[in-house]
């Protein structure tokens, strides 16, 4: 197990916990606005940081490589596509199908490990994996029917991961290209909604662009971390974001936290500490037999 590519993803997905902080500056700017922002501002603060390291030789080589190439600016689409979802889940009043899906998404990763990795699951981490799906079902059944928009996207941000882990690209150069293959949709969907950012309020504007530093940031540690630990460690690991998600919701925007909540949490983070304990028991069995 790599610790710093396990610190990495657990940073990762704790900035991405709290991320909606920006809705307490900017909660009146339309969805399509905010994303449209969020990723010209992430890429900015990718290519001058390209400029400042001098990392651009990256971008080349990864560019000649067609493999790699190819795989990143896929997941670049992928995650376009997933976040263009989950705002028309927003905009449609879909707020908790959306929130669900952050929950599925893990089960689906550890799946993913499973088949596109060849990875295994040993049995504390079996016993692991029916606590959070436990978990997860009493949320769906909770919400009433079927999430389709849930799954969807915690299909596609599953899939996302499996193309940055197969293209083990460096993180900055990776993470240039997906956001230059976004990028002109978010330039089309602001000229089409006729959205100006200077006219945002000060604190709004500056807010939306520190979401999208904050995005870059976050997308650079998982692509660092993601490719060097198993994939069923990422999918745990991603219980750690819409937990703190909820809590910011509960605490800071008035979101109702209910008794079907609190019993499938219960469930969740039982899976995540037997996850936790296994990780450190694998860990010192390793180093035993190494000593």
């Amino acid at each position: 197990m790599d610790k710093r590519g396990m610190s990495a993803t657990f940073v990762a997905y704790v900035i991405g916990g709290l991320l909606p902080i920006y809705k307490l500056f900017a909660d009146h700017v339309p969805a399509w606005t905010v994303v449209s922002i969020r990723i010209i501002s992430a890429f900015i603060f990718v290519t001058l940081l390209l400029r400042l390291t001098g990392k651009f030789k990256h971008v080349k080589q990864l560019w000649r490589s067609k493999r790699q190439r190819n795989t990143v600016l896929t997941a670049g689409l992928v995650l376009g596509g997933n976040w263009t979802l989950y705002l028309y889940a927003i905009g449609e009043g879909y707020l908790v199908e959306s929130s669900l899906g952050y929950y599925i998404n893990p089960l689906v990763s550890v799946l993913f490990g499973l088949l596109f990795f060849g990875e295994r699951l040993n049995r504390a981490q079996l016993f692991a994996m029916a606590s959070a799906v436990t978990g997860v079902l009493i949320l769906t059944f909770g919400y009433g029917k079927f999430p389709i928009i849930a799954f969807s996207l915690a299909i596609s941000f599953a899939f996302y991961g499996v193309l940055k882990k197969k293209a083990a690209a460096e993180p900055l150069s990776g993470l240039f290209l997906e956001t230059l293959v976004t990028l002109p949709f978010a330039v089309l969907t602001l000229g089409l909604t006729g959205a100006n950012p200077i006219a945002l309020p000060t604190e709004a504007l500056f807010a939306i662009v520190m979401l999208g530093v904050a995005t870059a940031v976050q997308l650079m540690l998982f692509g660092y971390g993601m490719p060097k630990i198993p994939f069923v460690y990422v999918g745990i690991l991603q219980y750690i974001a819409p937990t703190l998600t909820l809590i910011l919701g509960v605490f800071l925007f008035n979101d109702v936290f209910t008794p079907v909540h609190f019993i499938a949490f219960l469930f969740i983070w039982l899976a995540v500490a037997l996850f936790t304990i296994s990780g450190i028991s694998n860990g010192r069995m390793k180093m035993k037999k190494v000593s």
